[in-house]
C-alpha cells in the first residue's frame, strides 16, 4: 500500500509506503504526480517516510516503478528518505547511479527536517535562453528541460512585448534543443495565449530541432499561420540564423 500526500507549501509529494507495493499504488503515484504538476505548473520533490524498505508483489510492479523512475525523477529536484531502516543508509549512493535527484537519508525523529530540506528554494539554470547576435527584429531562444508558464512569464513574453514596441513585426528564431523534455500545461496554456494575442504581428518563424514531434507538429501547423515558418534540423542552427536574418 502507498500513501501520498500533496504538501503544496513546500512543495513536495509525501510518500508512505506499507507492506509490498502494487501496480495499483505505482499508478495512483504517476496519477498524483502528473495532477500535481498540471495544477500547478511546478514539478514536486518527494518525501519517503517507510518504517521498512519497500518490496512489490510481483516483479512486473517492479518494472512499473522503474519506468516511474525513468520517466518522472529525471524532472524531481530532491528525494528525502526518511527511515530508521538500516537499508536505506546507503540507497542515495546507489540511486545516485539511476536518477538525477539530489537524495539524502534522514532517521525517523527528523521528518520535519527532511520537509525544511525539500522545501529550501533553489537558484535553477533557466530553461529558455537568448540567443544572441541577431538582427533588432528577431528574437532568437533557445529551449532546454522542462518549459514552464515561468519560462514565459519571465523571458519569452518580456522579449516579445519589448520588440513589438519597438517594431510593427518581428521574427522568431526558436530552437529545440537535445536536451529538451516537455512543456508543462501552464507553459502550452501561455504559448496559447501569445498565439491568440500576437500572432498576425510575427513575419517569419525558423524552427530548429530534431524532435520528431516539433517539427511534425510546426509542418502541420504551419500553413495555417500568417507568418512564413521553414523548420530546420538542429545541425542547421547557422543556416537558420542566416534565413530569420534575410
Amino acid at each position: 500500500m502507498l500513501r501520498v500526500t500533496e504538501h503544496a507549501e513546500r512543495n513536495c509529494l509525501l510518500l508512505e509506503p506499507s507492506g509490498a507495493l502494487s501496480r495499483k499504488d505505482l499508478d495512483t503515484l504517476t496519477e498524483r504526480f502528473d495532477s500535481y504538476v498540471n495544477a500547478r505548473d511546478r514539478i514536486p520533490n518527494l518525501v519517503i517516510r517507510a518504517v521498512s524498505f519497500p518490496t512489490w508483489t510481483d516483479f512486473a510492479t517492479l518494472l512499473k516503478h522503474l519506468r516511474f523512475i525513468r520517466e518522472h525523477h529525471r524532472l524531481v529536484r530532491k528525494v528525502a528518505l526518511v527511515s530508521d531502516a538500516r537499508a536505506l543508509d546507503i540507497a542515495p549512493r546507489i540511486a545516485g547511479h539511476f536518477v538525477s535527484a539530489e537524495m539524502r537519508h534522514f532517521p525517523a525523529k527528523d521528518f520535519e527536517a527532511a520537509l525544511d530540506w525539500v522545501a529550501e528554494p533553489e537558484e535553477e539554470a533557466p530553461h529558455v535562453t537568448v540567443i544572441a547576435d541577431l538582427p533588432d527584429d528577431v528574437i532568437g531562444l533557445d529551449a532546454e528541460g522542462v518549459i514552464e508558464a515561468r519560462d514565459y512569464d519571465e523571458v519569452i513574453v518580456p522579449l516579445i512585448e519589448a520588440k513589438l514596441r519597438d517594431h510593427e513585426r518581428i521574427k522568431l528564431l526558436y530552437r529545440v534543443g537535445r536536451g529538451f523534455e516537455r512543456y508543462t500545461a501552464g507553459a502550452m496554456w501561455s504559448d496559447a495565449r501569445i498565439g491568440i494575442k500576437h500572432l498576425t504581428r510575427f513575419s517569419r518563424v525558423a524552427v530548429v530541432s530534431d524532435v520528431p514531434w516539433i517539427r511534425h507538429a510546426v509542418r502541420l501547423f504551419a500553413p495555417m499561420m500568417p507568418a512564413e515558418v521553414t523548420v530546420f534540423a538542429d545541425g542547421e542552427l547557422e543556416a537558420a540564423k542566416a534565413w530569420i536574418s534575410a
